[in-house]
């Protein structure tokens, strides 16, 4: 009996990819998760109420904690799509490529920070139609799901940015050692411009920062 060969799959856009990743997976589902978290912390407080202070203070943090822990879950997780050819990469123009930064760890609390600015803030405008007393539990709740799934969506599409930047640059690096010289890269590392006559210190500079 003659085995069928497996159809591979073509990859999704970029675009298709990212959306359903942020939409679905770290927004909506994200957002339910964190509801769930809260109700089950505030279960023994039935009848809490939550101000514009409360609110305000609990989805800074959670805004904070979220981006950076979502940050560190995703790079590998997109990553391996990448590897796998789950999706291809966009063109370099445009997008919010340009604004990540390709160090780890800047990236990492700014998708934090944005996390939190973004959250804090569509807490603080939801939390203007509230009645006086403030939101109850279960209003809460739903709050904080809301504004967890789009804190989440926003540091996902960053989180996924980040990916796709570092691989796009990895793939100008392999086309620029494709078409270089028959005698290889030479690279020529300077602490400043001018001559080539160095002090002790700019030599330690050098040596710095070829490690």
């Amino acid at each position: 009996m003659a085995k069928t060969s497996k159809i591979a799959k073509a990859p999704k856009s970029f675009k298709s990819y990212a959306l359903n990743k942020c939409l679905i997976g770290y927004g909506v589902v994200n957002g339910i998760i964190n509801a769930a978290i809260f109700a089950g912390i505030n279960a023994g407080a039935p009848d809490a109420m939550f101000g514009m202070h409360d609110i305000v203070h609990d989805l800074a943090f959670t805004g904070l904690l979220l981006g950076m822990l979502l940050f560190a879950c995703v790079v590998p997780l997109t990553r391996m799509d990448l590897r796998k050819g789950v999706f291809s990469l966009p063109g370099a123009a445009g997008g919010a490529f340009p604004l990540v930064s390709s160090s780890y760890a800047v990236s990492i609390l700014g998708v934090g920070a944005l996390a939190a600015v973004i959250m804090t803030g569509a807490g603080a405008l939801l939390s203007l139609a509230l009645p006086a007393a403030g939101a109850t539990v279960t209003g809460m709740m739903f709050l904080k799901g809301l504004v967890c799934a789009l804190g989440g969506a926003v540091a996902g599409w960053f989180t996924i940015s980040f990916v796709v930047r570092g691989q796009q640059k990895a793939d100008e690096v392999a086309a620029a050692i494709e078409v270089a010289p028959a005698g290889g890269v030479q690279v020529l590392v300077r602490p400043r411009p001018g001559d080539f006559v160095h002090t002790r210190e700019e030599v330690d500079r050098i040596a710095s920062d070829i490690v």
